[in-house]
């Protein structure tokens, strides 16, 4: 065998090799990049997973977590990375951690869409409802800060305080993560009140907290003003449910001259004023 014959075979048992080393693919499903959702299962979402990494929707920022003010930076609760506030921060950043490893990073990698939520409180409420001024929103992860889990209960329990002075009282606890954050003012409420392109981040396993003031909002901060009317949670559509993820296909159309048919989040209210 000449020695440019022995080179040719060499060189296509390589190829064959190679072609069959590199065949084989992992067995389950791959993470798909920007949904918000761990698609296969290994703790780490969207840009965070090594299955996106060098993907479109992850090649705008050189240190891999997002591209608000403080992405990047160790962390321990979303507020931390805030650049302005929870209303002004699109998409809203979050503080997780990116690699599955001990230390959390302000991450931005989520969408943003926008939403409606319809509140019914035509029936708990009845004719108090007129005293409300404004409406706190808050699509809360069912994960908290520190890992564990989150249902109505343990909100409600964090949200102890009804006086302007505890408006933020969940925010300062640094306990919570959002999705969504969102305080409107009401004006001639009726028995089903609209709250309107709600700014949210794609990605499921919420829940969904309303609080109802007698205050309009502060002008500075946002935050509701007066006391605190009652409280509303909602783990789902219904009992034993979870709201479904959400999605880019979610979001409202800004070409309709704000008649856009959105995703609409209708809830029941059911406790009433509170006493």
């Amino acid at each position: 065998m000449t020695r440019l014959a022995a080179a040719a075979i060499a060189c296509v048992a390589l190829m064959l090799f190679s072609v069959s080393a590199c065949s084989v693919m992992p067995n389950g499903p791959r993470e798909t990049c920007g949904n918000g959702i761990d698609d296969d299962g290994n703790g780490l979402i969207d840009c965070a997973d090594p299955d996106c990494k060098g993907k479109a929707e992850c090649s705008y920022d050189g240190g891999f977590f997002g591209s608000c003010g403080k992405c990047g930076t160790s962390c321990t609760n979303q507020t931390q990375c805030l650049t302005t506030s929870y209303f002004n921060d699109v998409p809203l950043p979050y503080c997780e951690n990116p690699d599955g490893g001990s230390e959390k990073k302000c991450t931005a990698f989520a969408k943003n869409v926008q939403v409606d939520v319809i509140l019914n409180a035509q029936g708990a409420w009845g004719t108090l409802i007129g005293p409300t001024r404004s409406i706190a929103t808050r699509f809360i992860k069912r994960k908290a800060a520190d890992g564990t889990p989150v249902n109505c209960m343990i909100v409600e329990a964090a949200a102890a305080g009804r006086t302007a002075a505890n408006a933020r009282q969940l925010e300062d606890s640094g306990r919570f993560t959002y999705q969504g954050i969102d305080v409107r003012p009401i004006s001639n409420a009726s028995g089903s009140i609209p709250i309107r392109f709600l700014n949210v981040l794609v990605g499921g396993d919420f829940l969904i907290w309303m609080e109802m003031w007698g205050g309009p909002p502060d002008s500075t901060t946002k935050f509701p003003t007066g006391n605190r009317l009652g409280f509303e949670c909602f783990d789902g559509p219904s009992i034993g449910q979870q709201w479904a993820p959400i999605t880019e296909n979610d979001n409202c159309s800004a070409t309709d001259g704000g008649m856009a048919t959105c995703k609409q989040f209708q809830v029941q209210a059911t406790r009433g004023p509170q006493p």
